[in-house]
């Protein structure tokens, strides 16, 4: 059976890097550039040279003039429309970060690092009626450490990926034996809106430093207000784990290393930050607490 691969964004791109460290290279069907409005967009034009590309503007299969596959022909897709071939007869194979039956629907990554998944994990799923339901082909654990952040479990989840597109490739479906999802410990999650990323400095030190984890790059970062002024924070450090030392938000001290934050109990430390366009890395971080007020 032949393989189509379709994929986007971020991870497409970290995908697209690891297929070709591997030395496989199939063909690929992605969005052009300027298609999709979202940050984690990228433009995969500089992959023409490596990979046979064909970009579509479309989210659904029967809109797409430029693609019409084969029977013969599978499509794996890692971080695509879930919904893009419902109602038609491709058979396809959907990636989700996760090891399903857990979070499934959107933003998954983000929800684990909130909640500080240590053991994480790719898994891989014919598509079904039920949205990221079907049987497993492949799963595979994907640990997340104490210090990394979601840019880091994608390069891993790619490379996760990359595997089993070499696999699946080499085996098709008759090389997997597909396992149906325990509904009993399936759980769904709604999209993340920018307002979720607000940062409540009364939570504990531990929390909070998820909760900047979980929103920073790619996504939209988590933020709070100082003087009327948005900060978005992208990279923070748990100083303190628990006690107190002063009012929840408050600056404690002024470090190399950044800004030392109280929480609700115990401290972080914001080591990288944005403010007005402008990114303040660990010994600029005083320059940015001047700026604000």
């Amino acid at each position: 059976m032949k393989t189509a691969l379709f994929t986007s964004n971020l991870t497409g791109e970290y995908l697209l890097d690891a297929l070709d460290s591997l030395g496989v290279y199939p063909q690929v069907y992605t969005y052009p550039h300027g298609f999709q409005k979202t940050a984690l967009a990228r433009d995969f034009t500089k992959y023409r040279g490596m990979f046979p590309i064909t970009f579509i503007s479309s989210n659904k299969y029967a809109d797409a003039a430029d693609i019409r596959l084969d029977e013969d022909t599978a499509a794996l897709c890692v971080d695509w429309t879930k919904d893009f071939f419902m109602e038609s007869s491709v058979r396809a194979v959907f990636a989700h970060p996760s090891l399903l039956p857990l979070y499934r629907g959107y933003s998954a990554v983000t929800e684990q690092f909130l909640r500080g998944v240590a053991i994480s994990g790719a898994s891989f799923y014919e598509a079904s009626e039920r949205v990221d339901g079907g049987d497993i082909l492949y799963s595979e654990e994907i640990k997340i450490g104490f210090g990394e952040y979601p840019e880091d479990f994608l390069k891993k989840y790619a490379a996760v990926s990359a595997r089993f597109v070499k696999d699946f490739m080499e085996k098709g479906f008759e090389g997997f034996r597909a396992v149906p999802q325990d509904e009993r410990e399936a759980f769904y999650l709604p999209r993340k809106r920018r307002k979720e990323g607000v940062i409540d400095f009364n939570r504990d030190a531990y929390s909070i430093y998820n909760h900047i984890r979980g929103f920073s790059r790619p996504y939209f970062g988590a933020y709070f207000m100082k003087n009327g002024q948005q900060v978005t924070v992208w990279r923070a450090s748990t100083e303190k784990w628990q006690g107190e030392y002063g009012r929840p938000g408050g600056l404690v001290e002024l470090t190399p290393y950044g800004a030392e934050i109280a929480c609700g109990s115990g401290t972080i430390v914001i080591e990288e930050a944005e403010y007005e366009g402008r990114l303040f890395r660990r010994g600029e971080v005083h320059e940015l607490y001047y700026a604000v007020d």
